[in-house]
């Protein structure tokens, strides 16, 4: 005799699909440094004064700007250690950088910004170009100023406050000018993994307005409707319009 024979394994329930879990925008920081962003707005400005007035927008006058990290003692001692470094050339160096402390200015400070330029002009015992330096120093404050309308680290404050002339400077014109700056930390946000979104906002606008975004099949929302978005509300101190008919 044939028995049949019966399975009594359990049936096989297929696993749930597991749904997509939407990326979260994270924000990240970006930083910027105000004095480094002084620095090159300063950079820029220095860069727009031309070799020659005639030729605006004409090669540099000045052939190097840069970072001071001792180039200038370097140049103006007796013996030039950087021959290397196109002339003319400035170089930015901040002293005195402070922050403030008060409860309300975190993340304000005040510091110097010391401009120093040297020139390479050889005649420069010359009567008529014995005082090209001055001319310089004009233009160089005269750009710096220029920039704050388009430069926003320079938007607190650079204000001219020295211009010295040192007496050692081997054979160079060597000068420097100083300016008060303050400066403000400020940060800059910036989003990773954008997911774009289409939002509605009954009764002004429903998922009609754009079918095709409603992939979800929400349809119409019905509330809030037009009476629970437009109302009329008595201003403060004012009569109600609705006590006012009741007494007329």
């Amino acid at each position: 005799m044939i028995k049949e024979k019966k399975s009594n394994a359990l049936p096989v329930v297929p696993e749930p699909t597991p749904e997509p879990v939407p990326v979260v925008s994270v924000p990240e920081q970006e930083q910027l440094n105000p004095l480094a962003e002084m620095y090159y707005a300063v950079r820029r400005a220095i860069l727009t004064i031309p070799e020659r007035a005639s030729e605006p927008g004409g090669e540099p006058f000045f052939k190097t700007v840069a970072i001071d990290t001792g180039q200038f003692e370097r140049l103006v001692r007796s013996e030039n250690t950087e021959t290397e470094i196109p002339l003319p050339a400035v170089f930015i160096h901040y002293t005195n950088v402070r922050y403030l402390v008060q409860q309300q200015r975190i993340g304000e400070g005040r510091a110097t910004m010391r401009v120093r330029f040297i020139l390479n002009t050889l005649n420069n015992q010359d009567p008529e170009r014995e005082c090209d330096p001055f001319h310089v120093f004009q233009l160089v404050n005269q750009a710096i100023q220029d920039a704050k309308n388009h430069e926003p680290a320079l938007n607190e404050r650079c204000q001219l406050i020295y211009f010295d002339m040192p007496t050692t400077s081997n054979m160079l014109q060597a000068y420097w000018v100083d300016y008060e700056v303050w400066f403000r930390e400020t940060s800059a946000w910036k989003y990773r993994d954008w997911i774009e979104r289409y939002l509605v906002m009954p009764p002004f606008t429903n998922h009609s307005d754009a079918p095709q975004h409603d992939t979800q099949g929400h349809g119409n929302h019905r509330r809030p409707n037009d009476r629970d978005a437009i109302t009329i509300e008595p201003s403060v101190g004012g009569d109600d319009p609705e006590e006012t008919e009741d007494e007329t």
